[in-house]
């Protein structure tokens, strides 16, 4: 049984997900210590080769790549849109100065800091979106995992992780190689999915505990870890960061992408239109998560 990947403890129970890759069997997992939800066992080397090769970015259905209907590049390009409020929650820290990005994809997010006036450079895991980040913006990334990567002490004042987090294996380390890189009130920004944050995660949860039954997820593992605001910060402060702030944001319900039955797709739908109601009012049930922090 693997360890609990943010508090080390040996102890959890069955979180009512799962996924197969390869006729590889990788389980939900919750630490009974600290609540940390996180597959077990953890993707390999190769498993992780296999889930991010070209189909990743190439592959335009909801249980591949992007996670939805389009290719990776589409989906990146609608996702622009949330770009202006991600900076600005940045720029609120660290208005200028050299910006790195962890895991840049085909570079749309990193060349719109470059045009916000950042020194730019990052690294992507797959070759296919590096060479994209290079060609077709100029962009100074290299081809690498953050694991890896060689660390440069005190080089950045700002290191972003966009939907890459909930990717590695090894989350805590990675925030810590992280704080190593910054320069003194550098801070680090990691965007994350929070499925089961959401109203319609909790009531599916819920739903699979009461029926005593386990839903497999109709993608390869790509989320080793899931988040909740809670999670998401005793993470960043574990890390070493302070002045952690937490800001949830949810999909507007005709963004939002769908899978499953129609019975499913339905519930998701109607769901969707008072979670996004209380988001936007109240801050609290988001599908998605900013989380800052600074070092000190």
């Amino acid at each position: 049984m693997s360890n609990c990947p943010l508090c080390g403890n040996t102890a959890s129970k069955t979180f009512p997900i799962y996924y197969f890759l390869k006729e590889k069997r990788f389980n939900g997992r919750k630490c009974k210590s600290c609540g940390f939800v996180f597959i077990a066992p953890r993707p390999t080397d190769e498993d992780l080769q296999l889930m991010y090769s070209d189909e990743y970015f190439l592959y335009d259905g909801a249980d591949c790549g992007a996670h939805s209907s389009t290719d990776y590049e589409t989906a990146a390009i609608r996702g622009s849109v949330k770009f202006p409020a991600i900076l600005g929650a940045i720029k609120k820290f660290k208005p200028a100065g050299k910006f790195f990005e962890v895991g840049c994809g085909m570079g749309y997010f990193l060349n719109y800091a470059k045009d916000s006036g950042y020194e730019t450079s990052g690294i992507e895991y797959a070759a296919l979106g590096a060479d994209a980040c290079r060609s077709k913006f100029g962009l100074d990334v290299k081809q690498s995992s953050f694991e890896s990567l060689s660390v440069t002490p005190e080089a950045f004042d700002v290191i972003f992780m966009g939907d890459v987090l909930e990717h590695l294996v090894d989350p805590l380390s990675m925030l810590r190689k992280a704080h190593a890189m910054l320069k003194l009130t550098g801070i680090v920004a990691v965007e994350v999915p929070s499925t089961f944050n959401a109203i319609v995660g909790r009531v599916a949860v819920s739903g699979m505990k009461l029926l005593g039954k386990q839903r497999k997820m109709p993608m390869p593992p790509y989320h080793v870890n899931e988040f909740t605001p809670a999670t998401f910060r005793a993470i960043l402060f574990k890390a070493g960061y302070s002045q952690v702030k937490i800001i949830q944001r949810v999909k507007a319900p005709s963004t939002i992408t769908l899978r499953g039955s129609a019975f499913d797709k339905t519930v998701k739908k109607l769901l969707q239109y008072p979670n996004y109601t209380i988001t936007k009012t109240f801050g609290i049930f988001g599908d998605r998560m900013l989380g800052i922090g600074v070092k000190q």
